[in-house]
């Protein structure tokens, strides 16, 4: 079997790839893009070596480390970042690794503008709210009614936490002051009833498309879009799958991936947002008996993929426990709904009993900043 490289952060994203590859004997290197001395998910029993680094290193790096390998490593990305910087150095990197992306340097990185992206959902069949581009550096009026919701226009300028609704003037004067970068997409906030997850893995140039299940999100957090979730088999939704398929083809994409959706209480189903990378959600895929992150190494590996013609999943409940409990210590769910979130739980997306390391770990590490924000707020 060819090495595998996991490049992210730090973040159960990474963790659950290298948890899904070593279920099935897959020892990944592992490559954290962090200012962290010590990330948690670098204690887990299943990495074969792992380095630390910032991100401009990273290209010098894997090209240094693997140029002379008999056969080329597998790359997984695990954030928009860094799914970008393969996209943007293809042209080297290819001639050393097997890369998820498109057969075209930068065209992916092309697609992560959001209305880029919207405008190519349209074309593929998608409902989208309705949308504009803001520089927030001009007081160029805005002809949306209110409320807004309020994204950084490319993904890997921003973060989760840039994501704000907004629903007067006052509010988007605020934002304008807060934000540090020149571009967002202002998109009309629907009036949702839920959303959901379409995660996937996408072969071909994006002509075969593996999407076992749909996940829901029960506990919606404001900061992330990580949240109790209940996964389940596709069996009973009315989903624009053939859309999806549309979409994937016409970027080229190859490679791990998950797609973002409301359900509207027109009970319409609105395109968000698609992510080309492995989903910080897609544990709950390979718990549910769907491994996506092997698929595609065996898939980059030139493997017979069997089970493509037999792809069942089964129904499970994701628990991303730290953010759980987040939201029941802030009585954003009650303490009932907290315990039976544990108690329905099939899969926490920290804690893994075959590899208890991390999760301890990271509890430790929350204890101690617990500790001295208490510390520092007493001396203050």
């Amino acid at each position: 079997m060819r090495k595998v490289i996991v490049i992210g952060g730090v973040h159960h994203n990474t963790l659950g790839v290298i948890r899904s590859l070593g279920y099935q004997g897959i020892r990944p290197y592992v490559i954290c893009t962090t200012t962290e001395k010590d990330p948690y998910i670098l204690h887990s029993q299943y990495i074969k070596q792992f380095w630390i680094m910032r991100e401009d290193k990273l290209v010098d790096f894997l090209v240094c480390t693997f140029h002379d390998e008999e056969e080329k490593p597998i790359i997984i990305a695990c954030a928009d970042s860094l799914a970008s910087l393969l996209d943007v150095n293809l042209n080297l990197l290819r001639e050393y690794f097997l890369l998820p992306g498109s057969s075209v340097q930068g065209r992916l990185t092309k697609f992560m503008d959001k209305e880029t992206m919207r405008n190519q959902a349209i074309q593929s069949g998608f409902l989208t709210p309705d949308s504009v581009v803001a520089d927030l550096r001009s007081n160029t009026e805005i002809h949306l009614p209110f409320p807004w919701i309020i994204k950084p226009l490319v993904s890997k300028n921003g973060s989760k936490t840039d994501i704000r609704r907004i629903y007067n003037q006052q509010d988007w004067r605020q934002y304008k002051q807060e934000m540090h970068y020149e571009y967002v997409q202002v998109q009309k906030l629907i009036d949702k009833d839920f959303e959901y997850q379409l995660i996937g893995c996408s072969l071909s140039g994006g002509t075969i498309l593996i999407i076992p299940g749909v996940a829901r999100c029960i506990n919606p957090s404001k900061v992330t879009n990580t949240g109790f979730l209940h996964y389940e088999p596709l069996d009973g939704w009315n989903l624009p799958i053939e859309s999806c398929r549309k979409f994937m083809k016409a970027v080229g994409y190859e490679g791990l991936f998950s797609m973002e959706f409301l359900r509207g209480k027109d009970g319409k189903d609105y395109f968000m947002e698609t992510n080309f990378r492995n989903d910080g959600n897609a544990i709950c895929v390979t718990a549910s008996g769907v491994n996506l992150p092997m698929i595609w190494v065996k898939y980059k590996s030139g493997e017979n993929i069997n089970e493509l013609n037999s792809i069942v999943c089964k129904s499970v409940y994701a628990n991303p426990e730290f953010n759980d409990f987040y939201l029941m210590a802030t009585r954003q769910i009650s303490f009932s709904a907290w315990l039976r979130d544990i108690k329905n739980t099939d899969v926490f997306m920290e804690f893994d009993g075959t590899d208890p390391k991390p999760f301890f770990v990271l509890l430790r590490q929350y204890f101690i900043h617990c500790i001295k924000r208490v510390l520092h707020f007493k001396i203050n």
